[in-house]
């Protein structure tokens, strides 16, 4: 028992010493250690983002801006997404900031076109685009500066201008002739109210014209012939004598 005790003893101190052995190793890192890891990781962040800029790059150089595709658009949007200040502070990679900035110009307009792309791919054109999605499209557009002067100058610029160019010569002028039929048709039904009312009256011995004028409407058209039905139901309870007196006998 004794003999057994101590091999037991042996094996313990063994797997201690061990342990001693690789604490240090494993367990613990230096300074050094560290800031090699940190740089390794700032260099892993960095590279990701100008991998990302270029192939967007690359998507936009094949792209026929007049006619987008909307899947290449989404994926030059993620693309350049990883070279703009947003990503850097959702990632709290600051210490990257600044180089980003410096390897992927212009990663946030390039970014908002991509954005610009997609809605008009997905609605067929920049008119459909904006009625549509009217606040979104000409947000992104917004945002690309006038003065912009980075990679693909030509069409991001043409593509911002006709963006705001078919927003102001056809959006507005169509809405605008909508609002005013919209007036005008308003104003009629307004004027011929009375006429309609009185029509209805004649109609309906039983309208009520107070029920109509509290915003109950009651409509001209009568496709599946309910009102004459019930009518006709009125004129037959009443020229049977009305109520059910005569069957109590």
């Amino acid at each position: 028992m004794k003999g057994k005790n101590m091999i037991c003893s042996n094996r313990a101190l063994a797997f201690i010493m061990t342990l001693v052995i690789l604490v240090p190793i494993f367990g613990c890192e230096t300074k050094a250690d560290i800031e090699a890891r940190e740089q390794e990781q700032q260099y892993s962040f960095i590279n990701r983002s100008i991998e990302g800029y270029q192939k967007g790059i690359a998507i936009f150089h094949e792209m026929d801006f007049a006619h987008p595709d909307q899947q290449k658009a989404k994926e030059a949007s993620l693309a350049f997404f990883g070279g703009t200040p947003d990503h850097v502070r959702m990632s709290e990679r600051t210490d990257c900031a600044s180089t980003i900035a410096n390897v992927c110009p212009n990663a946030e307009a390039l970014y908002y076109t991509a954005n610009c792309l997609e809605i008009i791919a997905e609605w067929g054109g920049i008119e459909k685009g904006i009625t549509v999605k009217n606040s979104m499209l000409l947000h992104y557009a917004g945002l690309i500066p006038e003065n912009y002067n980075g990679p693909l100058k030509k069409k991001v610029l043409e593509l911002r201008n006709q963006i705001f160019d078919i927003n102001e010569n056809v959006v507005k002028p169509k809405k605008a002739a909508q609002e005013a039929r919209h007036k005008q048709l308003q104003a009629e039904y307004n004027r011929t109210y009375s006429e309609r009312v009185a029509k209805m009256s004649a109609d309906d011995p039983y309208y009520d014209e107070e029920f109509y004028t509290a915003g109950n409407y009651k409509e001209d058209y009568d496709d599946d012939s309910y009102r004459s039905k019930r009518r006709e139901d009125r004129e037959r309870h009443r020229q049977s004598g009305g109520g059910t007196r005569r069957w109590r006998n």
